[in-house]
């Protein structure tokens, strides 16, 4: 259930500067570099590359030549580059990112504050995508019925995407996660970069033996995060998360509620915290698997447990390789100001909700098409073109 992966790390600019005049123009020369040991026959053309204003809502797209080069002539300012592309003959999807650089008439600002050339050579990501994705992922809130916000109704749904000649998938063992920082506002991310993510408080793990948790190909899975209960008599989502298939519960949390017939999750603490949920505006969220199983990962704190990078005393954080990740998808407030936190090789871009909160929607996946009977939805390793925001609810209960 591994996610085939080629990794490539991608060298972040990390930049400072003020910005210029809104009426002068900057030179961006872009130019994408696949993996060598990338197979032949990926169209370069092909792949689309977003210029994401950090300051402003601006966004620049191009399209390179078949050599991978484009051009940009923009406004001064800081910028995120994301480039992205599917070929769905081969079921590949390829992406890259560099995140919060600051582009000059002069050229990049470097790190000493020295300009640097207006070129730059962005590795790329050629990857396979795992057929376990996140279809759902409901965060935002509703309202009770009185009229108060209410978030306790949050789930997400899991989803065997393999297609109809695809195989069983046991979710034993898999783990989910919220990365931190836990919100997209924080300022900075000092993870930036880095081929690791850091654990929000706790994990959660789907318990059994190997072979106790079928998912078939076009089958779903929901988990309740909050409160595996009939909502119906208490908020206007109306969902009965009493049907859901798992819900994470634990004894030493307070808060988390669970209805017979459905199984508990099992929590592993990874920091301080006394209950459990998503970010209402902008979680980063992932589904996981240890290489070495959940109880030698746990087993080894001297290696996994570590202070935030460049710091030597504070909080420690558990530590995830993004190799380990099967699925993700990150959530922003609003792209102007946002922080990336999960690395381009999961999720090479990131979806936001326009409704306003406890609106009672959530992101949902893009159906692709159907194939004997069974949905495949979209999965190109891009939040922006593989989520639906704003969607309405849609859980795929127990009957």
């Amino acid at each position: 259930m591994r996610k085939a992966h080629i990794f490539i790390l991608i060298a972040a600019l990390a930049l400072t500067s003020c910005l210029r005049e809104q009426d002068s123009s900057a030179l961006l020369e872009v130019q994408l570099v696949l993996p060598e040991e990338t197979d032949a026959g990926i169209d370069l053309s092909m792949v689309e590359i977003k210029l994401q204003a950090k300051d402003i809502q601006l966004t620049y797209t191009a399209r390179p030549d078949t050599s991978g080069k484009a051009v940009f002539h923009v406004r001064p300012g800081k910028y995120d580059l994301l480039a992205s592309a599917y070929f769905e003959d081969t079921r590949t999807a390829v992406n890259g990112s560099t995140t919060e650089f600051i582009l000059t008439e002069e050229g990049i600002i470097a790190d000493n504050g020295s300009t640097e050339d207006s070129t730059v050579e962005l590795l790329l990501n050629v990857a396979a995508p795992n057929p376990l994705i996140i279809r759902e992922l409901y965060f935002h809130g509703s309202s009770t019925l009185e009229g108060a916000n209410y978030l306790r109704d949050q789930y997400f749904e899991l989803y065997n995407n393999a297609g109809p000649e695809g195989e069983v998938i046991y979710l034993d063992s898999t783990c989910v996660a919220c990365v931190f920082p836990a919100n997209s506002t924080t300022g900075n991310n000092a993870w930036e970069g880095s081929d690791t993510v850091a654990i929000f408080q706790m994990f959660w793990m789907f318990p059994g033996d190997g072979n106790t948790w079928a998912l078939a190909p076009g089958e779903s899975c929901v988990v309740a995060v909050r409160a595996a209960v009939d909502h119906s008599d208490r908020a206007t989502s109306g969902l009965q998360l009493n049907k859901a298939h798992f819900g994470c519960y634990a004894d030493h949390l307070t808060g988390q509620e669970i209805s017979a017939g459905v199984t508990p999750m099992v929590c592993y603490m990874a920091g301080q915290g006394t209950a459990w949920g998503l970010s209402y505006s902008s979680p980063a969220f992932v589904v996981f698997k240890p290489e070495m199983g959940v109880t030698q990962y746990r087993a080894h704190p001297e290696i996994w447990e570590r202070y935030e990078p460049g710091k030597t005393s504070g909080t420690k954080y558990w530590h995830i390789p993004a190799s380990w990740i099967i699925d993700g998808v990150e959530c922003v407030d609003t792209p102007e100001g946002a922080i990336k936190r999960l690395p381009s090789t999961v999720d090479a871009s990131y979806t936001w909700m326009r409704s306003a909160k406890y609106s009672g929607k959530c992101v949902t996946r893009i159906l692709d098409r159907v194939e004997d009977g069974i949905e495949i939805f979209m999965d190109t390793n891009n939040s922006d073109t593989d989520f639906i925001p704003d969607s309405p609810l849609s859980p795929r209960l127990r009957q």
